[in-house]
């Protein structure tokens, strides 16, 4: 759990108010001598006191555990998965993410003692690039409402990853890293032996393996997969320098041709001028390289720029 961060407290309308009632009361109260007066001041403003020392202990018991947010692409909004705990009941609990344009929208939540909630903070839509997580914010005005008090939790260590959009007509690349090469190390299976998935259809798959009959049924073009065992070891080259268009469009293009090699676990290689290329076909392989071509810069080579 993440620690507790400084929490500010602060009368909000309704304590203002009820401030100024306990103080026209009690300057009557002093005018006219009347003891009952004084007493119902008194009391008022005792309960003022008490209930921000209330405010503050509840929130107080509230510690948050913020879990990565999953990655997202080019122009999606998204969601940030945090765990909030309290050693306390805690109704009307309000937490949101400050966004970096300073909006947020508040979340409220009932906190039972003991048991560990978890909300889905709204994330805005960003471009490509790798972002620091917003700052997380809880308040509460429990339990009477005079008072708000608020704490703010900021550089949380995680990070919200914006890979590029995978759009792109092109088909897939035929040139291939021979099975003989010395960095050609992930064995496949595929042939025609047993029917595994359908995909959808990708420029470049082949006539034969489209499923006709599910398209006449729903109007959807996918393609047949299967598995049998034939080892193919021949690895797609994905080469940056061997697209044209700006540099948006070729990430967005290598983007969709990884997405659809990794559907098929089909193993690839990606070259990126300036970079190492990188091999293989596991799910730690294409987590690599969408986060290589999200923190790609042309700069690194300036032949590639547009």
């Amino acid at each position: 759990m993440a620690t507790t961060a400084k929490i500010r407290i602060r009368p909000n309308k309704i304590g203002f108010g009820f401030i100024a009632l306990s103080i026209a009361m009690l300057l009557a109260a002093i005018n006219y001598g009347n003891n009952l007066v004084f007493f119902i001041s008194f009391l008022l403003l005792a309960l003022m006191g008490n209930s921000a020392w209330q405010t503050r202990r509840h929130l107080k018991s509230c510690q948050i555990q913020p879990l990565s947010p999953p990655p997202r692409f080019d122009g999606e909004a998204g969601a940030w998965p945090v765990q909030i705990e309290s050693s306390l009941n805690n109704p009307s609990i309000h937490i949101q993410a400050i966004n970096q344009n300073g909006e947020a929208e508040p979340l409220t939540l009932n906190l039972t003692a003991g048991r560990t909630e978890r909300v889905e903070l709204p994330l805005p839509p960003m471009p490509r690039g790798r972002y620091a997580t917003p700052d997380v914010v809880l308040s509460t005005r429990y339990p009477i409402g005079l008072w708000t008090a608020e704490t703010r939790w900021a550089s949380l260590p995680h990070w919200q990853w914006v890979y590029p959009k995978p759009v792109g007509e092109a088909p897939l690349p035929t040139n291939v890293l021979p099975a003989h090469a010395e960095n050609a190390d992930v064995s496949l299976q595929s042939g025609d032996d047993q029917f595994d998935h359908l995909r959808t259809y990708v420029p470049g798959d082949a006539l034969s393996r489209i499923a006709f009959k599910h398209y006449a049924r729903s109007g959807q073009l996918v393609t047949q997969h299967w598995h049998s065992s034939e080892a193919i070891h021949d690895e797609i080259i994905l080469d940056y320098s061997q697209l044209s268009g700006n540099t948006e469009m070729r990430l967005q293009q290598l983007t969709r041709w990884i997405l659809s090699l990794a559907a098929d676990h089909r193993a690839f290689t990606l070259k990126l001028p300036g970079e190492s290329d990188r091999h293989g076909a596991d799910s730690t392989h294409v987590t690599h390289c969408l986060e290589a071509l999200t923190l790609f810069s042309p700069a690194h080579n300036p032949r590639h720029a547009s």
